[in-house]
């Protein structure tokens, strides 16, 4: 616990500056010995105070030995209750989700490809250290002077990315659903807000694939269907068909590999580095003209938030 009272920061010495809307939750811009990034931890209302308390300092003082370049450090932490915080570095560039689905920016294979063997080599760290991401996803990767910095990892279930409103439905980001593992998807209850999603390093590898597909093709996977939509695939074990475009071998494996409907036929992250230094140097992805793969600013009844 001495250690963990080392990276304490008190919440009234952050100056906080303004609220930023290009994540879920609660993340403050704000300034502490320079410009930092805090995530607001809110308790969970259904839960013990000192309960979440605990679960909050034995997840942070985990997280406080990682180190890894295209991981965004954490540099300290709030314990003062209510004012629950986890403070880190500001990144200043723009994430993937903002370059693929805002601006639509192109982006080369070459480049794609280096950018997935960065996030996979960061991955591959966590998991040595038994750590989850459990919420990878473009806009938790940032990209600076050209280097992917990925942020929010092991932060679930202290931060969830979804809430349920009282009709019963799930209210979520834009795009959530796509990097849910189907075994993750069978146990949403939107009648349950105490639902404990069982994520592992194979939801993480689900996850990535994702990634790795909006990187490819700059849209989400079923970006045209409905929330349900995806809900019944996931339930009936249909992936989103790769045959409407003609892509390489080594990406199209890639995907297929990542969204295994059994968890342990998922690569691990170590070998997901070794396929993508194996992908061919030139730009093999080539849309089909008879099925284009078009771009959809907001898809109807997800909701965002």
């Amino acid at each position: 616990a001495s250690s963990l009272q080392d990276w304490v920061i008190g919440f009234n010495n952050i100056k906080m500056i303004e609220e930023v809307r290009r994540s879920s939750g609660t993340l403050m811009k704000a300034h502490w010995h320079g410009e930092i990034a805090v995530r607001i931890i809110k308790p969970d209302s259904k839960m013990n105070e000192i309960q979440f308390l605990d679960l909050f300092k034995n997840q942070v003082f985990r997280l406080r030995k990682v180190r890894h370049e295209h991981l965004n450090l954490y540099t300290g932490v709030c314990i003062e209750s209510p004012n629950l915080a986890i403070v880190s570095n500001w990144i200043r560039g723009l994430n993937l989700f903002e370059m693929i689905h805002i601006r639509n920016d192109s982006i080369p294979l070459n480049t794609a490809v280096q950018y997935a063997a960065q996030i996979a080599q960061a991955m591959s760290y966590l998991h040595e250290k038994s750590i989850n991401h459990m919420s990878l996803r473009t806009t938790n990767i940032f990209v600076q002077n050209n280097r992917i910095i990925i942020t929010d990892y092991g932060l679930i279930p202290l931060s969830k990315c979804f809430r349920i409103t009282n009709q019963p439905a799930i209210i979520a980001p834009r795009g959530w659903l796509s990097y849910l593992a189907p075994e993750i998807i069978r146990k949403l209850d939107p009648r349950n807000e105490q639902t404990l999603l069982q994520h592992t390093p194979q939801t993480d590898v689900y996850a990535f694939g994702t990634v790795w597909y909006e990187l490819l093709f700059r849209e989400f996977p079923f970006a045209k269907q409905p929330p349900e939509y995806i809900i019944w695939r996931a339930g009936n074990s249909l992936k989103q068909p790769l045959s409407s475009v003609h892509i390489s071998k080594y990406a199209k494996d890639i995907i297929n590999q990542c969204w295994s409907f059994v968890p342990d036929d998922r690569p691990d992250f170590a070998m997901l580095c070794k396929s993508l230094s194996k992908m061919p140097g030139k730009r093999t992805l080539v849309r089909s003209p008879s099925t284009p793969l078009q771009y959809n600013t907001r898809p109807h009844i997800e909701a965002q938030f």
